[in-house]
């Protein structure tokens, strides 16, 4: 393995690492909001993001990613960020709204149907992170 790509997986893994932390602190607000509040789910994935969202941002920025130095301030790229943010993770509570339907509509299993609120985080959530490593590296990397 070259250079460039021992660099490129030691990232991905202090991303996997951060992201982690941020998924325990959104998964976290999730919970309460969808067992104490009893939040939608589209509602509470939207709130518990932009929590673990900027978590993520401001740790990878200081931590996993080499934040090139540019004329657009740090401020204004966690401003893109965010703006992306928004973008995605209302895409991805409007799956996990439909996710969550469906397996309501279509799934006998105890298991899945008391906690299936949790089981559909559990499910949009790779995609939120693959999504977030690319942009985020772009954000701090390349801009």
């Amino acid at each position: 393995m070259d250079n460039t790509s021992k660099r490129l997986w030691t990232k991905i893994w202090q991303f996997l690492i951060t992201s982690g932390f941020g998924f325990i602190l959104d998964f976290s607000v999730y919970t309460i909001l969808t067992s104490v509040f009893d939040l939608r789910v589209f509602i509470a994935n939207i709130l518990s993001s932009i929590v673990g969202a900027t978590f993520a941002f401001i740790v990878s920025t200081h931590k996993v990613f080499e934040t090139r130095k540019s004329r657009i301030p740090l401020f204004f790229k966690y401003i893109l960020y965010i703006i992306y943010q928004i973008i995605l993770i209302i895409f991805v509570s409007v799956l996990g709204d439909r996710l969550d339907v469906t397996i309501m509509q279509n799934i006998n299993f105890p298991l899945i149907r008391q906690y299936h609120k949790l089981f559909c985080k559990m499910l949009i959530t790779p995609i939120t992170m693959t999504c977030n490593f690319i942009v985020m590296r772009t954000i701090s990397e390349k801009i």
